[in-house]
C-alpha cells in the first residue's frame, strides 16, 4: 500500500471533493436540461400526422405540409442528437471519477475536469432549448398549414379540382360498370349451360355425391351477384341529384337556395321506394 505524506492526502482529498462538486453540479444540469421526452409529446408529435389535402389540392397545401414535416424531421434529429449528448455527459462523469480516484492513490491533485464538465452541460442545455425552439417552428408550421382549411379562396380552388376530377371518374366508372355488368351477365350465363352440360345431360357427377356439393345457387349462379348488379347499376344511372353527386358540384352561389328546394320537397311523407327486384332504392327517403 502506497503511504502518502500528510500534505499529500489533504491536497488529494480536496481535489476529490471538487472533482465530486463538479460532478454533482452536472449531475443536476443534466437533470435540468428538459428531457426529449418532456418536450416531443404525443400532442406534437400529432401534429406531424393526419394531413388534410390530397393529389388534387393546389400547391400551396402541398408545400406547406413539407415545411410541417421538416420542421418535425430536425425535432428528431435534436432528440437523437440530445440522447448522445447524455451518453457523452455519462462519460464525462466517469472518467472525472476515474481520475479523482486514480490522483487520490498517488497523492496527487486531480486533473481538472472542469472543461469538459461545462462543456457538457452546456451541450445538453443548448440542446434542450434548441428543441424547444424546434417545436415552436414545427407548431407554427402546423398553424399555417391549417389555415389554408379557412382560406376560402383555396377552398374553392380545391373543390373546384375535385369537382372536375369527380366528373370524370364518374363517366369512367359508368363505362366501366356497362363492359362488367355485361360480362357478369355472359358469364352467368356459360355457367348455367355449363352445369346442365355436366350434371344434367351428361350425368358426370354421381347424384349421392351431388347432393353433398355445394353447387345449387352458389359461385357464378349466386343470386348475390344480381342483387349487387342492381345496386350497382341504380347508382350509376342515379338522375336524383343528391345521389348522383351533381348537388354537390352546383356553384357554391346557388347551392344554398337548392337545398332549401329539396328539402321542401321531401318534407312531405315519407314512404320509402324498393326496386322491383326487392332491393331497397338509392332513392330511400330517410
Amino acid at each position: 500500500m502506497i503511504e502518502l505524506a500528510p500534505g499529500n492526502v489533504r491536497m488529494a482529498l480536496d481535489a476529490s471533493a471538487a472533482a465530486k462538486r463538479d460532478i454533482a453540479e452536472l449531475a443536476g444540469k443534466v437533470n435540468r436540461a428538459k428531457r426529449p421526452d418532456d418536450i416531443l409529446t404525443d400532442s406534437v408529435i400529432d401534429l406531424a400526422s393526419g394531413p388534410m389535402h390530397c393529389d388534387l389540392s393546389p400547391a400551396v397545401a402541398g408545400d406547406r405540409w413539407e415545411k410541417v414535416i421538416a420542421a418535425y424531421e430536425d425535432c428528431e434529429s435534436l432528440a437523437d442528437r440530445w440522447n448522445d449528448l447524455e451518453a457523452e455527459a455519462e462519460s464525462v462523469r466517469v472518467a472525472a471519477v476515474r481520475k479523482g480516484a486514480e490522483a487520490l492513490r498517488a497523492g496527487k491533485k486531480a486533473p481538472s475536469v472542469a472543461a469538459a464538465i461545462l462543456d457538457a452541460e452546456t451541450a445538453l442545455e443548448s440542446c434542450s432549448l434548441v428543441l424547444t425552439e424546434s417545436v415552436a417552428d414545427l407548431r407554427k408550421a402546423r398553424s399555417a398549414y391549417n389555415a389554408l382549411w379557412k382560406d376560402r379562396k383555396f377552398l374553392t380552388e380545391y373543390r373546384d379540382s375535385v369537382i372536375a376530377d369527380f366528373k370524370e371518374k364518374r363517366a369512367v366508372a359508368a363505362e366501366a360498370f356497362s363492359a362488367v355488368a355485361g360480362a357478369i351477365g355472359e358469364t352467368r350465363r356459360r355457367y348455367g349451360t355449363l352445369h346442365d352440360l355436366t350434371v344434367n345431360f351428361l350425368d358426370a357427377i354421381p347424384e349421392e355425391s351431388y347432393e353433398y356439393l355445394p353447387m345449387r345457387g352458389t359461385g357464378w349462379a349466386q343470386a348475390g351477384l344480381t342483387a349487387s348488379l342492381d345496386v350497382l347499376r341504380q347508382q350509376v344511372n342515379e338522375t336524383d341529384s343528391l345521389f348522383s353527386g351533381d348537388f354537390l358540384t352546383l356553384p357554391l352561389g346557388e347551392i344554398a337556395d337548392v337545398a332549401e328546394e329539396l328539402a321542401e320537397d321531401r318534407k312531405g311523407p315519407q314512404e320509402n321506394h324498393f326496386s322491383p327486384t326487392g332491393i331497397v332504392s338509392s332513392r330511400m327517403i330517410i
